[in-house]
């Protein structure tokens, strides 16, 4: 109970609740503002500091048919490939949103800096550049489907 009691000093003494309210609006503004120019990208909704980065399938003829290839795959594969990059080449730890795959979960600590806010942006900015410009993103993608169809 000291604990519990200690925490909720401190969230108050530090005024953690206002300070999440207003790096998550950051955070969205810089997503938003970051990923408008991408067709997969949908939107970016949330409260506090917790986020979703919400996708959307390609209407370009080019990506639309990788994307439903991948698809038809396993429904998730999109979302856990995104997932897989930012952690393998970015060193983010992101997640899917339960069974909604093709959400983002962003759900930063209490304590982050705007500095490790501006790296997220970038680190997510940068993935989806390359599922909008480069074979990479849809060739590991291949790669991840053939090893789970192996297993």
């Amino acid at each position: 109970m000291r604990v519990g009691l200690a925490t909720l000093d401190v969230l108050e003494e530090e005024r953690l609740g206002e300070r999440a309210t207003r790096l998550g609006e950051l955070l969205r503004e810089q997503l938003r503002a970051a990923l408008a120019g991408y067709e997969m990208f949908g939107e970016v909704r949330g409260m506090g500091m917790l986020s979703g980065i919400e996708f959307r399938a390609p209407q370009s003829l080019a990506l639309r048919m990788s994307f439903e290839a991948f698809a038809r795959i396993h429904p998730g594969l999109f979302g856990q490939m995104l997932v897989m990059r930012l952690f393998r080449e970015q060193k983010m730890l992101t997640q899917i949103c339960g069974n909604h795959f093709m959400v983002l979960k962003v759900a930063p600590p209490l304590v982050v800096t705007e500095e490790q806010i501006e790296r997220f942006v970038a680190a997510v900015r940068s993935e989806v550049e390359t599922i909008h410009s480069s074979r990479t993103f849809w060739t590991d993608a291949l790669g991840l489907a053939r090893r789970a169809i192996s297993i």
